[in-house]
């Protein structure tokens, strides 16, 4: 009995100590939802909408990009790469959009400024989801500005989900952001 009672606490007390170490360890990195940080994209636009249903047993994600299309150069319209899990899905620019098929479960988001600026490659926004299979999810990525010469400069970027309704509406009318690698 004695013997017992010794062997209780001890699987205790390790139980314990595993517990304590676990909580002890640090986070992994939440720029761990980013792709490799040394890809870059060129993104061309496709056509305008094209949503499709999920696949069985998947979710559907979608990233749409807002940015003015009206501006006639690009740095109104930033380059930012999609990652999802620490794998890049592509690039969007100006009024464009990303799709993935995705597994259920818990992912995590990665909106990451591509820009050879110091100041606008360090903007990132993140988010994390519970996807279920049969559903879709939609985030809309808007830039933010800042006063200055010209009308400003693009100054953050701000990735945040939204409706059903309003995300279809807006991939309606977004082009689909074919992008790759750069080599």
């Amino acid at each position: 009995m004695r013997s017992r009672v010794l062997s209780l606490v001890a699987c205790a007390f390790a139980s314990c100590s595993l517990a304590i170490a676990a909580q002890t360890l640090p986070p992994a990195s939440p720029l761990a939802a980013c792709g490799d940080d040394k890809t870059s994209f060129d993104v061309t636009r496709g056509a305008i909408g094209g949503q499709v249903d999920p696949a069985p047993g998947k979710a559907m994600l979608y990233i749409i990009e807002l940015a003015d299309l009206n501006d006639k150069g690009k740095i109104g319209r930033p380059l930012v790469r999609q990652g999802l899990d620490g794998t890049w899905i592509g690039a969007t620019q100006g009024f464009t959009y990303v799709s993935a098929p995705i597994d259920p479960g818990i992912h995590h988001l990665c909106s990451h400024w591509q820009s050879r600026l110091k100041r606008w490659s360090d903007q990132v926004s993140l988010n994390n989801f519970e996807a279920v299979a049969g559903k879709t999810y939609y985030f809309r990525l808007q830039i933010g500005y800042e006063a200055g010469v010209d009308g400003g400069a693009p100054a953050m970027i701000d990735l945040q989900p939204i409706s059903e309704d309003e995300g279809r509406l807006l991939v309606s009318e977004a082009a689909r952001s074919s992008s790759k690698p750069k080599s």
